[in-house]
């Protein structure tokens, strides 16, 4: 397992913290969407300015390799960058093209 930064790690996590598997019409149902990208889901989510900057800054980080790999979705570029032990990875998740 390689080293992420905690803020990885983090945007990763929050991007598939709304999941709820009792609602099943998509996107109504959150999970890894892509959706902590918007500036609003980045504030509705965290509590201080300080955790608002980290993750702000995780997206600066993650954005030369979004503008090269511009096919990449953002819901799975944030769950491959949150990092962690080797699993099998299904690729294939759809962003969200606005805020939930």
């Amino acid at each position: 397992m390689r080293p992420f930064p905690l803020k990885q790690v983090r945007l990763g996590w929050h991007d598939a913290g709304t999941y709820n598997k009792n609602i099943e019409e998509w996107p109504l149902r959150g999970g890894a969407n892509g959706s902590m990208r918007f500036e609003i889901e980045l504030k509705q989510t965290l509590s201080s300015q300080f955790r608002f900057s980290s993750l702000v800054n995780a997206l600066k980080l993650l954005q030369p390799i979004k503008d090269k790999y511009s096919g990449v979705k953002h819901a799975n570029l944030f769950q491959l960058e949150a990092g962690g032990p080797k699993i099998p990875m299904k690729y294939g998740r759809v962003d969200v093209s606005e805020p939930e």
